[in-house]
């Protein structure tokens, strides 16, 4: 997602989608970002949107590293920050974690939105280690996430995405799932003891089911960053980008990366 020829390019951006999510999706939403000069790059995960594969199924996080190195290489050495939503909010911090132990480059400034800090949501630990048994002998079989279009947005006929049906779906597999749980425990740990002193912006919706909002302020809480930025919306569910006052986000961004020279 290139900013318009009128506008010099001088930065860019990976952003990462959510589970059962696709790229397209984010086509109207990055726009606070390629209005001040910074690409965008989004990727359909395997299993995902308009990529080959298993509905639902990524093999491992060496396959996200794959992508990862990928999108780095798109963005021509420009300097390069991180975003993404949910899932896709959860790899995001992974990123920052591997950036910020040396194993990625360090990322110049990173937003994440409803991240998903619990993968096993509230199943019991007995159906959780069943999960991650079964993983070990069917990764690729598949179960329902358990979230609803009802529990990510409140409707509005203006609302995104514009083509849900033939791209997304609800499901996950098991072993995916379970490579989700070793990326929390990996991504808590390093962010809580690691200090990153660039811009670092969390927003979330006040009324989240699927990432609760308490959850969101004790994980941020914990983090030793110097630059950090909390944005609550308290009418909102999951998808803050696809309701109705969801201009209220746009301009959060805007102004955050406006205040953070992260502009022309």
């Amino acid at each position: 997602m290139h900013p318009d020829k009128s506008v010099e390019t001088h930065s860019a951006c990976i952003f990462t989608h959510g589970q059962g999510d696709y790229a397209e999706r984010y086509l109207d939403v990055l726009h606070p970002f390629t209005n001040l000069g910074i690409r965008c790059i989004v990727t359909d995960l395997q299993g995902h949107g308009r990529s080959s594969g298993k509905r639902g199924h990524i093999a491992s996080s060496s396959f996200i590293d794959a992508v990862t190195e990928s999108n780095l290489q798109a963005t021509s050495g420009l300097p390069t920050g991180i975003a993404g939503h949910s899932m896709g909010g959860l790899l995001t911090l992974r990123h920052l974690a591997l950036g910020l132990t040396g194993t990625l480059p360090l990322p110049e400034f990173c937003w994440v939105n409803a991240p998903l800090l619990h993968p096993r949501g509230n199943r019991p630990d007995w159906y959780v280690r069943m999960a991650t048994l079964l993983a070990n002998i069917a990764p690729a079989a598949t179960i329902h996430t358990g979230v609803t279009p009802e529990m990510c947005r409140l409707e509005d006929p203006a609302r995104l995405p514009k083509d849900p049906l033939s791209l997304g779906h609800r499901r996950v597999s098991i072993g995916w799932g379970s490579e989700l749980l070793k990326i929390e425990r990996f991504t808590h740990t390093t962010l809580t003891q690691k200090k990153y002193d660039k811009p670092f912006l969390y927003t979330q919706g006040g009324n989240d089911s699927v990432c609760p909002a308490i959850e969101a302020q004790d994980f941020f809480q914990q983090l030793p960053f110097s630059k950090k930025q909390f944005n609550l919306f308290p009418e909102m569910l999951h998808e803050t980008f696809a309701e109705a006052g969801r201009e209220q986000l746009f301009q959060v961004l805007s102004s955050w990366l406006e205040e953070n020279s992260l502009q022309q």
